[in-house]
C-alpha cells in the first residue's frame, strides 16, 4: 500500500483503529515478530520458517489486493482494461523469464520490493498524520526522506542483504560498487540519515513548542520500523529470519489496512460491491476476521505445492504464478491506494488534505470511452504494460547476453567490502571453481565454513573441491556435515553417493542416490543411480533411472549415451543405437557415442552403417591414425 488521507469518523481519531489494535497490527508489531521467531531458531531450520512466513503472509497479503481490485464494481469499471491486460502481459514477461533465465525480471522484483516496502510504511505515516490533521510539508517531506535514507543506510550496512541484491545484479551482468566508492558510500549515507533525524527530532520538538499536534502513533510506528530494519537486517546476522520478521510486519499492516477500507466500505453503502466482499466483511466480528484470514492464507497456501511436485515443470508453473502475483500486487498496490484519493480518504477515516488532488496519468489524457474506440483503449493499456514491465526485461536481458561482467572480480570486490560475511567468500569460491582455479576455490570455502561452521551448501563445496582434488577422505568428511546440518541435503547425498561408488560401496551408494531423488526429481543423481545400478547388473533399474533423468534433462547428451550403454548390455541393441544417434545430435562431437555406434553396427553386421559412423566421425578428427586403422579394418 502506498499512502492515503481523509475525513475521520472514528471514534478516536487519532488511531487507525484503536490504541489496542493500532499496537498490534502497526506499532509494536516488529517486536511480536522477533518475539515469535527468534526462538522459533532453535527448533526450525531458519529458511523453513521463512518458507512458511513467505507462503501464509507474504503469498497471502496478495489476495487483500484482487478483493479490492476485482470486488469494487466502480474501482473495477475505472480500471478495466490495466486489471485485465497486466495480468496477461506479467504472466507473459514472467513465463519467458523463468523458462529461459531472464535475471533482469528477478533484479526488477527485488528493487521493487525494496520501493514498496519502503512506500508502505511512508503511507501509514501519512494516514497518522492525517487523523490528526498535519499536513505542513515540512512533515511530508520529513516522513518521506527518514524513511527513504534510513533504508538505503540499512541495506547498504547489511551484508546479508546486499549480497542478494548483489547476486541478482550480477547475474544480470551489472559490475558492484568499486571497494573505494563503497567505502565512502556508506558513511555518507549513514551521516545523511542522522541528519535528517536530527532535523526530524528538532521539527517534533518545534511542533510541542507551537502547541501544534504531533502524532505519537506515526512516531511510534518509525521508530519500531527503524528497530525492525536494524535488529533484523544487521544486528541478529540472520537476514532470512530478519526478512522473515519484516514480511510478517507487512503482511499484518497489511491485512488489518484493507479490513478497515472494504468495512467500511460495505457499512456505508455509499458504493457498489460484491456479494462476497459484503459477506466477509459485513461487520467487526470475529468469526468474520478469522473467515477473511483464513480465505489469505489458503490463497498463500499455493506456494506450498512446490514441496510436494516432483515435476521440474509443475514447480515452474508456481514459481511463475507467485512471482506474477507478487509483480501485479507491487504495481496494482500503486494504482488502487492513491495519494489524497478521496474514497481513500473517506473509508480509512482520515482528515481531508486541503489541497485539491492533481494527480493525473498522463495516458488518461488520451482515453476514450466511447465503445467504438474501446478496442484502442486496451491497445493502449497493451503498450503501456509493455513499456512498464517487457521493455526494462528486454533491456537487462541484452546487457546479460552481450555484456557480461568479470563475475570473479565483482565477486572480489563484494568480500572486499564485506570480509566477515560467509556466503561472499563461499559465492567467490564457486566463481574460482568455474574458472578451474580449485586452490583458491578451496580457501575461500574454508573461510566460509570458519566464519559459519552451520553453513551446510560452503561444506558441501570444500567436499567437492576436495574430491576434484584428489582427496576423498576430505570430501567424505565435508559430506557427512554438510548432511548432519540439512539430513535432506540433494546435492551433498548425491556427492557422497559418488564418493561411495568409487570405494566400491555399491549398496551404500545406491541408496545415497535413491534418497537424493526421494527428496527431489534431481538428474545428477538418477544418472549416478544408473551407473551404480549398471555395474551391479541391475539393467532393468538402470534404464528406468536414466529415463527419469532424461525426463527431467532431455538435451543431456551423456545421459543418453549412458541410456545406450544399460540397453547394450542387456542386449536390446535398436534401443542402444537409438539412444547413441539422440547423444550424438545432441552433441555432434561426441566421441564415445560415435564409437559405441560402431560397435553395434559391427556386432549387428551392418558394416556400410559401421563405416559411414567412423567417417562422420574422422571428420571430426581429421588425422586420428586410430579412427583410419579402424575404418581400414572394415
Amino acid at each position: 500500500m502506498t499512502t492515503a488521507t481523509a475525513t475521520s469518523t472514528t471514534r478516536d481519531h487519532r488511531w487507525i483503529i484503536s490504541p489496542v489494535h493500532d499496537t498490534l497490527f502497526f506499532i509494536f508489531t516488529p517486536v511480536l515478530a522477533f518475539a515469535i521467531l527468534v526462538p522459533l531458531r532453535t527448533s526450525w531450520d531458519s529458511q523453513a520458517i521463512q518458507f512458511f512466513i513467505l507462503c501464509f503472509f507474504a503469498l497471502g497479503h496478495h489476495f487483500p489486493t484482487w478483493l479490492r481490485a476485482y470486488g469494487e464494481p466502480d474501482l473495477l469499471n475505472n480500471y478495466k482494461e490495466k486489471f485485465i491486460i497486466a495480468p496477461l502481459v506479467v504472466l507473459a514477461v514472467v513465463g519467458l523469464a523463468q523458462f529461459y533465465v531472464l535475471h533482469g525480471l528477478f533484479l526488477m522484483v527485488v528493487i521493487w520490493e525494496v520501493w514498496h516496502l519502503f512506500m508502505q510504511h511512508y503511507g501509514v505515516m501519512r494516514i497518522y498524520d492525517a487523523k490528526q490533521k498535519i499536513f505542513a510539508k515540512r512533515d511530508v517531506h520529513l516522513d518521506w526522506l527518514l524513511t527513504f535514507f534510513a533504508f538505503l543506510t540499512v541495506i547498504f550496512y547489511s551484508a546479508e542483504y546486499m549480497h542478494r541484491i548483489f547476486d541478482t545484479y550480477l547475474k544480470v551482468g551489472l559490475t558492484f560498487f568499486d571497494p573505494a566508492v563503497f567505502a565512502i558510500l556508506q558513511p555518507l549515507l549513514l551521516a545523511i540519515t542522522l541528519v535528517i533525524a536530527a532535523a526530524y527530532v528538532w521539527n517534533i520538538v518545534q511542533r510541542l513548542h507551537r502547541r501544534q499536534p504531533v502524532s505519537w502513533p506515526k512516531i511510534a510506528s518509525m521508530a519500531s520500523v527503524l528497530f525492525l530494519a536494524f535488529f533484523g537486517f544487521i544486528y541478529i546476522g540472520d537476514l532470512v529470519i530478519g526478512y522473515a520478521a519484516f514480511a510478517m510486519y507487512h503482511d499484518v499492516q497489511y491485512f488489518a489496512i484493507v479490513w478497515v477500507y472494504d468495512n467500511q466500505l460495505v457499512n456505508k453503502g455509499q458504493k457498489r460491491t460484491t456479494a462476497f466482499l459484503r459477506t466477509l466483511f459485513a461487520s467487526r466480528a470475529l468469526p468474520l476476521v478469522a473467515l477473511y484470514m483464513l480465505v489469505c492464507f489458503s490463497y498463500g497456501s499455493i506456494n506450498l505445492l512446490v514441496g510436494y511436485l516432483n515435476s521440474g515443470l509443475a514447480i515452474k508453473i508456481v514459481e511463475i504464478f507467485v512471482i506474477s502475483s507478487t509483480l501485479l500486487h507491487y504495481y496494482y498496490d500503486g494504482v488502487i491506494w492513491k495519494v489524497r484519493q478521496r474514497d481513500t480518504r473517506a473509508y480509512l477515516g482520515v482528515e481531508e488534505d486541503p489541497e485539491p488532488d492533481r494527480h493525473r496519468e498522463v495516458f488518461d489524457l488520451f482515453k476514450l470511452n466511447t465503445g467504438v474506440h474501446r478496442l484502442g483503449n486496451y491497445l493502449r493499456e497493451t503498450g503501456r504494460q509493455l513499456l512498464y514491465f517487457a521493455l526494462p526485461v528486454a533491456l537487462l536481458t541484452l546487457v546479460q547476453l552481450y555484456w557480461p561482467v568479470d563475475a570473479v572480480q565483482a565477486r572480489e570486490d563484494f568480500a572486499e567490502v564485506f570480509p566477515d560475511l560467509p556466503g561472499a567468500h563461499n559465492n567467490l569460491g564457486v566463481a574460482y571453481a568455474g574458472h578451474g582455479d580449485v586452490e583458491r576455490a578451496r580457501q575461500e570455502y574454508e573461510k566460509s565454513v570458519v566464519l559459519d561452521p552451520s553453513f551446510y551448501e560452503a561444506h558441501l563445496n570444500l567436499g567437492l573441491v576436495h574430491a576434484r582434488q584428489g582427496r576423498v577422505q576430505e570430501a567424505h568428511r565435508e559430506y557427512e556435515i554438510a548432511l548432519q546440518l540439512k539430513p535432506d541435503y540433494v546435492q551433498a547425498l548425491n556427492a557422497q553417493g559418488l564418493v561411495l561408488m568409487g570405494r566400491d560401496e555399491h549398496e551404500e551408494a545406491i541408496a545415497r542416490f535413491e534418497a537424493a531423488v526421494g527428496e527431489f526429481d534431481y538428474a545428477p543423481a538418477y544418472n549416478n543411480l544408473g551407473l551404480a545400478l549398471l555395474q551391479q547388473g541391475d539393467f532393468a533399474r538402470a534404464v528406468a533411472a536414466w529415463h527419469k533423468a532424461i525426463d527431467i534433462a532431455p538435451r543431456n547428451a551423456s545421459y543418453h549415451f549412458n541410456l545406450g550403454l544399460a540397453y547394450e548390455q542387456q542386449g536390446s541393441d535398436g534401443q542402444a543405437l537409438a539412444a547413441f544417434k539422440e547423444a550424438v545430435a545432441l552433441q555432434p562431437d561426441y566421441v564415445k557415442a560415435h564409437l559405441s555406434m560402431v560397435r553395434t553396427y559391427r556386432r549387428a553386421g551392418k558394416l556400410n552403417q559401421a563405416r559411414q559412423a567412423l567417417q562422420r566421425l574422422l571428420e571430426l578428427d581429421p588425422g586420428n591414425q586410430a579412427i583410419i586403422r579402424m575404418l581400414d579394418q572394415l
